[in-house]
């Protein structure tokens, strides 16, 4: 049997940070259904009764505005979810009359609600449904844990399951396609690893998308065969593992309504976390994403503004394609909701090989099908008809890159997509950018392209940069260029890319300040890559981003002025109350507005 070694931290803390999920919509699910029982209003139904975005004004506050002309005030009077005044206590107050709802926030903080430009909340939602195995295990236990989850789902014709480790699932004596065909013969299954780029899949499965052991690759996918005897091993990398999902999840009635619910959840954790603008990197159009997030607008359940992507499959003809993106295309700026963005992915992942590099792997992987420098979704001139095609079309091109190679190549496609677009400024984006090569970083700039970085605990750690080095060499010390980008005058936004990393603004604030040894930046300059920075991304920091006047009242209140904590203490912080457009969409039980 093959082998290859060296398990991945990349994305590890994905499945702690599930259970974490699972454990905080628990207590928000057995917190709403007490609601729906009780006789009167509970505590926080209380509160926002008494809070209204129609005529307020918040008095006795650390407001830090992120608007450089004025940064601080003590005071924001609100009409018709606009903010019409904000400045000094007795001026505001002078300003407005007494008309207005005065609420004392006695001395607690008030900033603009967060921005996060890269994250998935249907799937996030989605995963929680999944039955979860074990990351490191053996063929035994592997079996037990699987057959068990076939039980969890007597009635659904595949079994879903997450969580594995791909090198340890690879590293058995026995090919996994014929672990998962004994645990489950009779259903096809799928199991997604722990990183969101591949999937354990059994002969059902693969007989349900038509795959035989005759079939070559798909577009942008690999299907991980034995070197030896060729077999399909049952392990699929990259695009191939969304054929499964879409598979296993078609958009009929009962998985939409899956689907919708599992946003809902979604959406109650972002406002929780004082998040209230977003951009879905999901977009899976083919498993009608799209759908509930316009039900969710239609239905008044979206309190967040959300500007989404679709997803760019490589696996489907390109003029049937751009003409199903054009379709779906939703671009109404007094909207809360619009999909204007492609979501393009160019490689993959640093940790699996293939993410694609300029110079080869100092070691390979071992995993046969990915070539030594990494893998492409899409040949370069396909990557780039689709980028001046969609960017004629009005869509903001959202590229996902790895390795500098895909940095060079989206760089690229950016460069050519500027000269057809109608738009002189779309803002398109790159987001994860582990590697860049030193001579492409000024093109940021150049091009107006936005550098999205997700700077997560998870992908600081030692033991991650440690796991890599054998197989990047010295090009570990340039992982995560964030500093060099900034010193080159590009762009620079901040996301989680939850739910494979952590959601927490507060985590995230505390993790750049550590790595921040030279005292570069201050906490204004993060926080404002955390949000107008954000809306200068999404086409929206004219109206949202900082809290001035003439903008909407998308406002957060802090239980203690982050200016004033140590680090630590930072990454603590609790949202005692998130509004959007004037509106409390999220309220902590001990805030009661008075």
């Amino acid at each position: 049997m093959w082998r290859y070694s060296k398990p991945q931290v990349y994305g590890v803390a994905w499945v702690s940070v599930l259970v974490s999920l699972l454990k905080v919509c628990g207590l928000i699910l057995l917190f709403l259904s007490v609601t729906a029982c009780s006789p009167g209003l509970s505590g926080v139904e209380q509160a926002q009764s008494r809070i209204s975005g129609d005529r307020i004004i918040f008095t006795n506050a650390q407001i830090h505005t992120l608007n450089e002309t004025q940064p601080e005030a003590e005071a924001i009077a609100i009409q018709d979810g606009k903010i019409i005044a904000v400045g000094d206590e007795d001026a505001v107050l002078e300003q407005v009359g007494d008309d207005f709802q005065t609420i004392d926030l006695k001395g607690r903080m008030v900033m603009p609600g967060f921005q996060d430009p890269h994250l998935h909340a249907v799937e996030s939602g989605l995963n929680e449904n999944l039955c979860i195995v074990s990351q490191f295990a053996d063929i035994e236990d592997y079996l037990d844990e699987l057959q068990d989850c076939a039980l969890q789902q007597p009635d659904s014709e595949w079994v879903r399951a997450s969580g594995v480790n791909m090198p340890n699932l690879l590293d058995q004596d026995q090919l996994p396609i014929d672990i998962l065909d004994e645990a489950i013969p009779d259903r096809p299954v799928v199991v997604l690893d722990d990183i969101g780029h591949g999937a354990w899949v059994n002969s059902r499965a693969m007989e349900a998308v038509g795959f035989s052991p005759e079939s070559t690759d798909p577009p942008g996918g690999i299907l991980v065969r034995d070197p030896e005897t060729e077999e399909l091993t049952g392990v699929v990398l990259e695009n191939a593992q969304q054929v499964f999902r879409t598979a296993s999840l078609p958009p009929t009635p009962d998985n939409l309504e899956l689907a919708y619910q599992s946003l809902l959840r979604g959406i109650k954790t972002l406002n929780q976390n004082g998040i209230t603008s977003v951009s879905d990197a999901g977009g899976f159009w083919l498993r009608g994403h799209p759908q509930v997030w316009k039900r969710a607008e239609e239905e008044g359940a979206l309190s967040v503004r959300a500007s989404n992507a679709l997803y760019v499959f490589p696996d489907l003809p390109f003029s049937d394609q751009v003409v199903q993106l054009k379709a779906l295309r939703y671009d109404q700026p007094d909207q809360l909701l619009r999909f204007n963005q492609v979501k393009i992915y160019v490689d993959g992942i640093l940790s699996q090989g293939t993410g694609a590099l300029l110079e080869s792997y100092s070691e390979d992987y071992g995993i046969p099908g990915v070539p030594p420098d990494g893998f492409l979704y899409f040949d370069p001139p396909t990557l780039k008809k689709y980028a001046t095609e969609l960017a004629k079309a009005g869509f903001q091109l959202h590229f996902h890159v790895a390795g500098d190679r895909a940095t060079h190549l989206a760089l690229d496609a950016i460069d050519l997509a500027l000269d057809v677009s109608d738009d002189p400024d779309p803002r398109h984006r790159i987001t994860h950018l582990y590697l860049i090569d030193p001579a492409d970083r000024p093109r940021f700039s150049e091009l107006g392209a936005i550098a999205d970085f997700q700077l997560a605990p998870s992908s600081l750690e030692d033991d991650y940069i440690e796991s890599l080095e054998p197989y990047l060499g010295d090009r570990v010390d340039q992982l995560l260029p964030f500093f060099e980008l900034l010193d080159e005058g590009a762009n620079v936004v901040l996301s989680s890319d939850w739910d494979a990393d952590e959601l927490s603004p507060f985590e995230k604030i505390a993790t750049v300040m550590l790595e921040d040894e030279e005292e570069v930046l201050d906490l204004t300059e993060i926080l404002q890559m955390m949000t107008i920075d954000v809306a200068y991304l999404l086409h929206q920091d004219q109206t949202t981003g900082t809290l001035e006047v003439g903008k909407w009242a998308d406002l957060i209140v802090l239980n203690q002025n982050i200016y004033e904590q140590d680090l630590d203490a930072i990454a603590e912080t609790k949202v005692l109350m998130t509004m959007l457009a004037g509106d409390p969409v999220y309220q902590d039980e001990s805030f009661s507005g008075n």
